[in-house]
């Protein structure tokens, strides 16, 4: 833009501006600013980074730059090493390399990674000095690295931590290219990338070798995007932008939203313009899973990129834990009714075993618990463990396991389960009624806890008690025994306290004194015979799968309190009172086996 028309905006009243004294304006307003520079070629005002977008893809200067650091988050890290190479028409040029003092310790899985230790980057120098010198060597170049968002990152961190502004320079993503030009490839880590190009990799992990893999695999980027008609820097830096469904992605809630959001568990609301509630869902830890959506650049389905398009804001609510977590959720989608979430979505995947009832009961796999008289076992966390379950229990005992009718079909020969297979073959009426009931009853008192059959071989009898030992750990809902679980409450305010009577969830409330542990064992008094004399009913489910899926993946979070009587609960109190105290403590928790 010409002195003149800046002037003409910069003074609203129109033009009653002096040239001499306009110009010696402009020097000082924009002389300074990274973002601008003067041609004197044609006496103009440009901004730098149109300049080189504008440039064409094969005459562009591209920097290619990769970081080590002392490992962790952008904020907690230092920068320890910088690697870049200049590439021009193809061609990787000149290079820029040098060790950096971080001024912090380097994160013992770093140096095992990197090589890299305190020692040698003690008389490295500074990052003040090292990025003045990286800023000289990028100059007007377009910035390259595999994952941007963390080298920039780190880059645009430190000059901020210097209390100066962000690299003004364009960037590039070959990650981001990779989703768009290699949308087969299942890994688009920089090690699968260059295989998938065919090209060599050495010296990984090191900043310099990590560029140099990095500029190969951007000069064939540069070659495919032209071969698809881009010809401009802009062409290319739009085209990383879009989405999976080829649709620009727009991200309206603020950066600042999401780096504000703790690390701890919770539930959190995305919103849309109007702070309509969109979607529900739980976290482990709340910042990292909104980043997920909002910072990262991950591989997001047609649903999740139109949510994020809509969300222009978050709400969240810590809970203490992930299981208080998962159950908040599942009230907030129930009361809720978001637009986004999909049917059972939020549940845990489980596998269980169902073991059904009547003369000649079948041994299946099903993805849910159901409120029938069947017994469940499990839960398995994948497909084929609780196949191999299945096979293991049908073989030991003859149990059925196909889906046929056994019975008033007159069948000669047995189906394909029991031909030959684990099954005794009652759809063949090999076994009648009383003799399979037999059976069945001895796989029901082998879970119980009896003996294994004997007439099994020996690997079999051990993996029916390995398998038997596990459905004891983690089976207790599918089982429907009695237990109690206290759990951390957010920001040390006392615990959350869990009654689970029959393996439904019974009695669930805040606990904030020792005195309302009587009142946990006085709910849990009151409610003990109707929950345990009855069958649980639909709205139950979905509780107990959220438990049984907390007890599969549950760490050292929180205590668990088996309850065969309610009394078991008044004789502990003493310990359930030192356990509250500990639970409002930061600092680990008391051992899961302290009171079982």
């Amino acid at each position: 833009m010409g002195s003149a028309e800046l002037l003409d905006l910069a003074f609203v009243g129109g033009r009653h501006h002096d040239g001499e004294v306009g110009r010696r304006f402009l020097e000082t307003l924009l002389g300074d600013d990274a973002h601008f520079h003067f041609d004197a070629t044609d006496e103009r005002w440009r901004i730098r980074q149109s300049d080189v977008l504008w440039q064409p893809l094969g005459e562009a200067s591209y920097v290619v730059v990769d970081l080590e650091t002392t490992g962790g988050g952008i904020e907690e890290s230092g920068i320890t090493e910088i690697g870049a190479i200049r590439v021009r028409h193809g061609r990787l040029e000149d290079s820029f390399q040098t060790l950096v003092n971080p001024r912090r310790p380097i994160q013992p899985f770093v140096v095992g990674l990197t090589g890299i230790t305190d020692e040698m980057v003690r008389t490295a120098p500074p990052i003040e000095d090292v990025l003045a010198a990286f800023e000289a060597f990028a100059g007007e170049s377009v910035l390259v690295a595999h994952n941007a968002a963390f080298d920039l990152g780190h880059l645009n961190a430190t000059l901020a931590a210097q209390g100066r502004g962000p690299l003004h320079l364009p960037s590039l993503c070959t990650l981001r290219l990779a989703r768009r030009l290699l949308p087969d490839l299942s890994r688009r880590t920089l090690d699968s990338v260059a295989a998938e190009l065919g090209i060599d990799v050495a010296d990984r992990h090191r900043a310099m070798g990590d560029a140099r893999v990095t500029a190969r695999v951007l000069c064939v980027f540069l070659a495919q995007a032209q071969g698809l008609g881009m010809s401009r820097v802009c062409d290319l830096v739009r085209y990383q932008r879009l989405a999976a469904d080829g649709r620009p992605l727009a991200i309206r809630v603020p950066p600042e939203r999401i780096e504000s959001q703790p690390r701890r568990p919770g539930v959190y609301h995305l919103l849309d313009e109007r702070g309509r509630v969109l979607y529900v869902g739980r976290a482990r830890s709340l910042r990292t899973r909104l980043a997920g959506y909002f910072l990262e650049d991950r591989d997001h389905g047609r649903h999740t990129l139109e949510l994020i398009r809509q969300s222009h804001d978050v709400a969240t609510f810590e809970t203490g834990s992930e299981l208080a977590a998962g159950l908040l959720e599942a009230r907030r989608i129930r009361d809720l009714r978001p637009p986004f979430n999909r049917l059972r979505g939020h549940l845990p995947r489980l596998w269980f075993l169902k073991l059904g009832r009547g003369d000649f009961p079948r041994l299946w796999v099903t993805p849910r618990l159901s409120v029938d008289r069947a017994r469940y076992l499990g839960p398995f966390t994948t497909a084929r463990s609780v196949e191999a379950a299945r096979d293991l229990l049908a073989r030991a005992f003859g149990l059925r396991i196909c889906s046929g009718s056994p019975e008033g079909r007159g069948r000669l020969a047995p189906c394909g389960e029991g031909r030959p297979g684990p099954c005794l073959a009652p759809c063949a009426r090999t076994v009648g009624a009383a003799a399979y009931a037999l059976r069945v009853t001895a796989a029901h008192e082998f879970l119980a806890g009896g003996a294994a059959p004997s007439d099994v071989p020996a690997e079999d009898r051990e993996a029916l008690l390995a398998l038997r030992a596990r459905l004891d750990a983690i089976g207790w809902v599918a089982a429907r025994r009695s237990f109690a679980v206290l759990l951390p409450a957010p920001d040390g305010g006392g615990a959350d306290f869990y009654g689970v009577l029959g393996g439904r969830l019974a009695v669930e409330m805040r606990l904030g004194a020792t005195s309302d542990l009587w009142v946990a064992v006085q709910r849990v008094r009151e409610v003990w015979d109707r929950f345990h004399d009855g069958r649980p009913a639909r709205t139950d489910v979905e509780g107990m799968t959220i438990l049984a899926g907390w007890l599969r993946d549950r760490s050292r979070e929180g205590i668990l309190l088996p309850l065969e009587r309610v009394e078991d609960m008044e004789r502990q109190l003493d310990q359930l009172t030192v356990t509250l105290r500990d639970l409002g403590q930061r600092g680990p928790l008391p051992p899961i086996d302290t009171l079982s």
